[in-house]
């Protein structure tokens, strides 16, 4: 591993984070997280169509119209939309308050949408689609991110007393895992003037703009980072699961901002995945025995990162919480991804919040997940795309058609196969 600037090196505090999970916070705080995902190609263009969704949402939660095509909510909608550079996932805000109040939450956001929420808001940006819209038709209110956008929320909610919230039932009967992951024992539950009560505030959202780690990877297959987000990273994450199973993956103690930072194959560092079994999130039976077909769970890979995320500032237990809620997204599908925690000015910049009354100290941990396609996936893609084996053009169809990130390769391949001809 290289780096052309010293690397900001943080002390472990891993010992420190989970102590201060045992001891009461000062009065009135509030903690977020979330992740911001993207996708390029080997060199280092951020690819568009992430429109699609992954990790469905309960039918409980609001969202723009034609912004749920189906019976569970998803952002690949049939409303029309360009220029989808990144999907913000599953931003979370808990409240830590000795006592009850009210609480004005304002969250803005530079360059997308605020497109679903709970509980109800009391105010934000609107979007209403034509028929022809809803249709999947272009239609004059097409949502465009190449054009300046500006998604906003407003919610006014009471925060429930300590003991009112322990008191408080939170169970919902379309809960779904994922949504009831994020939940907290030590946050007050919010409540909104319609009654919809919740131990968080959610968003999510999708839009244009560049979170500010570039990533490129050459012929050597060397994976290249710079850091170009405005300040210091203060941790990185990169990891690979092979197509047969196997994992590797490095953590980097921080990135100064401008710095750069290579990692070869060779220094991802494979790890025996040999702890107890665990069923996926979508249950698979072996036809023959009749038995939950199981995948090896990396306890070591799920303790690093969240004790790493709560020295950032949040709870360990808020730090599980993110982990367990995205942990299949995360580690569950083949490629390569680099992991990162925002700078804090940078997420101020996209995602502006304010809180009336103030709290005492907000901790803000937002995640870079950025998908890299390597150059000899890219080969592959290339040549089984153009193919004339069915098997190898169905292979390839299935995947822009079924894959989340599917309309993301097909526009990289599209590129290459268009600077192929242009030689």
């Amino acid at each position: 591993m290289k780096t052309t600037f010293p690397a900001s090196i943080l002390p472990s505090l891993t010992a420190l984070a989970g102590l201060a999970t045992l001891l009461p916070l000062p009065a009135y705080q509030v903690h977020e997280w979330g992740t911001f995902t993207t996708v390029a190609g080997s060199d280092g263009i951020l690819l568009t169509g992430l429109q699609r969704e992954e990790e469905h949402l309960p039918p409980f939660v609001h969202h723009h119209p034609g912004f749920a095509p189906g019976p569970r909510i998803a952002k690949a909608m049939p409303v029309p939309v360009r220029n989808v550079r990144v999907k913000m996932e599953t931003p979370v805000i808990y409240f830590h308050s000795d006592e009850a109040l009210q609480a004005r939450v304002a969250v803005g956001f530079e360059g997308g949408t605020i497109s679903q929420w709970y509980p109800m808001r009391r105010s934000g940006e609107k979007f209403t689609p034509g028929p022809a819209s809803l249709l999947g038709l272009t239609a004059g209110n097409l949502l465009d991110f190449s054009r300046p956008y500006r998604g906003s929320i407003e919610w006014q909610v009471d925060v429930l007393s300590p003991q009112e919230s322990r008191a408080t039932s939170l169970f919902h009967p379309s809960d779904m895992l994922q949504w009831t992951h994020a939940r907290v024992p030590e946050a007050n539950v919010v409540r909104a003037a319609n009654g919809e009560t919740e131990g968080f505030l959610f968003y999510r959202g999708m839009g244009d703009f560049d979170p500010g780690l570039h990533t490129s990877i050459g012929s050597d297959e060397t994976l290249r980072l710079g850091n170009r987000s405005g300040g210091a990273i203060p941790y990185l994450l990169v990891y690979e699961q092979l197509p047969d199973g196997s994992t590797r993956w490095l953590e980097v103690d921080g990135l100064a901002e401008g710095a750069s930072l290579e990692v070869s194959e060779a220094e991802l560092q494979r790890h025996d995945r040999a702890d107890e079994g665990v069923v996926p999130a979508f249950l698979l039976i072996n036809s023959a025995t009749l038995r939950p077909v199981t995948k090896p769970f990396d306890r070591e890979l799920f303790e690093a990162l969240r004790d790493r995320l709560a020295e950032q500032g949040l709870l360990l237990s808020e730090a599980e919480a993110m982990v367990k809620t995205w942990w299949n997204s995360y580690f569950g599908k083949p490629g390569l991804r680099v992991f990162w925690v925002l700078p804090a000015e940078r997420t101020d910049a996209i995602l502006p919040l304010e809180i009336e009354p103030q709290p005492a100290k907000t901790v803000r941990v937002l995640v870079g997940r950025s998908e890299i396609i390597r150059p000899r996936q890219e080969k592959h893609w290339l040549a089984i795309s153009g193919s004339g084996d069915p098997d190898e053009s169905s292979h390839w169809s299935r995947i822009v058609s079924q894959d989340r990130f599917g309309l993301a390769y097909s526009e990289r391949i599209h590129s290459l196969r268009q600077q192929a001809s242009a030689r």
